[in-house]
């Protein structure tokens, strides 16, 4: 399935096509203005309507609905910039604590971390999806001992920890 890219001097339009569970297809599209104000939000529509950010997270749509729009908006928006590592990791929290989808969180996870997050809470989340996921308890310490180091005073850090050496006592 290809992606239908167009580009206007004022900003950014980006049209894409994805799959949804029914196997149908839609139409989803993003706008990103450049040099937008802090108080303007990208605008994502999907068949033929269109929303806001935080329509989306405040709106009486289905959950089914939701997923497709914030789904429609990381896409496009690591389509506009693919290596940035709040992006990767907010899509990849989003993909493991909403979608429940482990596999592709963990890959979103590693690009973050790989394309430079020193985010101790990143660090932590990943190696809370690992231990969680693949229960390697060596592999999962090595990444809170690095979230730890990024962030000493953070409490959702050690609390993961904490948690996290809780499970693997013996």
């Amino acid at each position: 399935m290809k992606s239908l890219i167009n580009r206007s001097i004022s900003g950014t339009a980006i049209s894409l096509q994805i799959p949804t569970r029914s196997s149908s297809n839609l139409r989803c599209s993003a706008s990103f203005t450049s040099g937008e104000s802090s108080s303007s939000s990208p605008r994502i529509s999907l068949s033929r309507r269109s929303f806001s950010l935080s329509e989306i997270a405040n709106s009486d749509l289905n959950t089914q609905r939701k997923s497709e729009l914030w789904r429609c908006y990381y896409q496009e928006m690591l389509k506009s910039d693919p290596a940035n590592p709040l992006i990767l990791s907010n899509y990849a929290k989003y993909l493991h604590q909403v979608e429940g989808d482990a596999s592709k969180a963990e890959e979103y996870y590693e690009r973050a971390i790989l394309a430079g997050s020193e985010d101790g809470e990143v660090l932590s989340l990943y190696g809370k999806l690992i231990w969680e996921t693949k229960r390697d308890e060596t592999r999962a310490r090595s990444y809170f001992h690095q979230a730890i180091r990024a962030s000493p005073d953070d409490s959702s850090v050690l609390g993961s920890f904490a948690h996290f050496m809780w499970e693997t006592e013996e």
